[in-house]
């Protein structure tokens, strides 16, 4: 696909101009509630509950191609049943997950365990998957340059995905109000008039993230009162849980979803692993498995959906009881979002397997899309490989010890900070090689845990204004990172009704829309805004 030559950025600014736009920024931020919890002040572990922070953004917003904007947007849909589909596909599930990842990931095994356990007596045919798609740019040019050699900014660009998000896919509501403040500097400041079309807003397209997320919420809440045949008064104390880490910074990207939800009328309670544990109620009795809280302030609440924004990684399960929790959770009659199942098909060897011949095809036609559904959807992967005895595993073992400079070595996580990159990859197999070196199958199954995909290369040239809140030993004023990444998310929420193996799911809600772009300087490697890799950013589009 051709693709416009993105402009040399950012625009060059005058130390006055720069701090003019930071001012109007920074108190558009703080009034906006694009906001963190500070730090922990030691020797307080959590972070204090009164006083914020500005979360970190871009002062510009980031030139995009409009063309490969709207193909991230337009397979979204595609993409969301997909995944739907694949989460109720058990026989694919066993496959993937329970008959090869499970035996070496120790946190897969626990949700998998679950998962089997319950999966033949659920109450709940309803799933509910809050999704993003990451995708970032790739200059075609640089496909056979090493790592160091990016690209330029002219060329063929294409869109290549990263992952995809199953469960606590966040920013929707920081990243919608992000884009306000740059429509906001677009409206009133013209951005000084220092960039050309910055002072149009059809190229800052608005953003929907926070639409597209709550409306999904909404839905399965709706659904629920629907199963129940609930109405007002009755309804009034039916919940949505918002499942939530303790000292979580990032609660003001889950309040805004929270009081949407309460303009809706419908009611949330936030409450971590912890507290549901010791409050969680079902009655022996209740064959439908109704899940109530006894909260100490609310009282006796009954919910309708959880939403995990937690319990996406092991340091969520500090012991047993918050796997029994879980457990007790998918056993309820609560809409899950997501559904064990639903967790496990964002697992990474499933973007790897999908990628593999005929496979997303299959499940595609099952879902009675055509061929060029599926030719749009693999246009946007990029080389995977598994590392296991498969010819397939083969290849992708030699090239991570030969050629490592082109790849990344990818857990089964979520939540930044997990990958092996670049010439780090070879001692890394090593060290798991000589684990137990007197066992070649335990070698070998251990590097099962991980995929290796091909690195995408982004555009050079492309720079930005990063704005992060002072710190006891660095000022608040933007900082020029000359040479940026920038990486799009879109959002989709699909409310689905599980079936067979070979039979379409029935969706009962979707929608798709809005967007996350973050951005972080080229030396970073991983890109999280929550961890500090990354800013809040919007797209220009070009």
């Amino acid at each position: 696909m051709s693709t416009p030559i993105l402009p040399a950025w950012p625009p060059s600014l005058s130390d006055e101009a720069r701090d003019y736009l930071s001012h109007q920024a920074t108190d558009y931020a703080l009034s906006h509630g694009i906001v963190y919890r500070p730090l922990p002040t030691p020797p307080s572990a959590a972070p204090p509950t009164s006083s914020t922070i500005h979360a970190p953004f871009s002062l510009f917003p980031s030139p995009f191609p409009r063309t490969l904007f709207d193909k991230a947007q337009s397979i979204q849909p595609a993409y969301d049943l997909l995944y739907a589909q694949v989460s109720s596909n058990h026989t694919f599930l066993q496959r993937v997950i329970g008959d090869s990842v499970v035996q070496v990931d120790s946190f897969q095994k626990q949700l998998w365990d679950i998962y089997v356990t319950v999966k033949d007596d659920l109450v709940q045919p309803l799933s509910l998957g809050l999704f993003r798609s990451d995708y970032l740019l790739h200059d075609a040019q640089s496909e056979s340059k090493a790592a160091d050699e990016m690209g330029s900014r002219s060329g063929q660009l294409e869109l290549k995905q990263v992952e995809f998000n199953t469960i606590s896919a966040s920013f929707g509501a920081l990243c919608t109000k992000v884009n306000g403040l740059h429509r906001h500097l677009s409206s009133t400041t013209n951005y000084l008039g220092v960039g050309k079309d910055l002072d149009k807003l059809e190229n800052l397209p608005e953003n929907k993230a926070q639409d597209v997320l709550v409306g999904g919420l909404a839905a399965a809440h709706a659904a629920y009162l629907n199963q129940q045949g609930y109405e007002a008064p009755a309804a009034k104390n039916v919940y949505v849980l918002f499942v939530v880490q303790e000292g979580e910074r990032n609660a003001f990207d889950q309040r805004p979803l929270e009081h949407a939800l309460q303009g809706k009328g419908i009611r949330v309670v936030r409450q971590s692993f912890a507290e549901i544990a010791s409050r969680m109620t079902l009655k022996p009795d209740d064959a439908k498995r109704t899940l109530l809280l006894n909260h100490p302030v609310l009282g006796l609440i009954e919910v309708s959906t959880v939403y995990f924004r937690a319990g996406y990684g092991p340091s969520d399960y500090t012991s047993e009881s918050e796997w029994n929790t879980r457990k007790q959770l998918e056993r309820s009659l609560a809409i899950k979002c997501p559904s064990i199942a639903v967790q496990l098909a964002g697992a990474k060897k499933v973007q790897q397997v999908l990628a593999e011949p005929d496979q997303l095809e299959s499940l595609l036609s099952n879902l009675g899309a055509d061929a060029s559904t599926a030719q749009k959807l693999r246009e946007t992967f990029t080389d995977l490989y598994p590392l296991d005895e498969s010819p397939l595993g083969k290849k992708g073992y030699e090239l991570a010890t030969t050629a490592p400079q082109n790849y990344v070595l990818k857990p089964q996580r979520e939540g930044g900070g997990n990958n092996v990159y670049r010439h780090d990859i070879p001692p890394f197999l090593a060290q798991i090689e000589s684990c137990s070196p007197s066992s070649l199958a335990y070698n070998v199954s251990k590097k099962q845990a991980y995929i290796l995909m091909s690195l995408i290369k982004p555009p050079a040239g492309l720079g930005n204004y990063l704005v992060k809140s002072a710190t006891a030993t660095t000022p608040g004023t933007p900082v020029l990172a000359k040479d940026t990444v920038s990486e799009l998310g879109v959002y989709g929420a699909v409310l689905f009704q599980n079936t067979e193996t070979d039979t379409p799911v029935e969706i009962k809600h979707h929608q798709s829309g809005g967007y996350l772009l973050r951005t972080k300087g080229r030396d970073s490697d991983e890109g999280g805004v929550a961890v500090g890799f990354s800013v809040i950013d919007s797209p220009f589009l070009i």
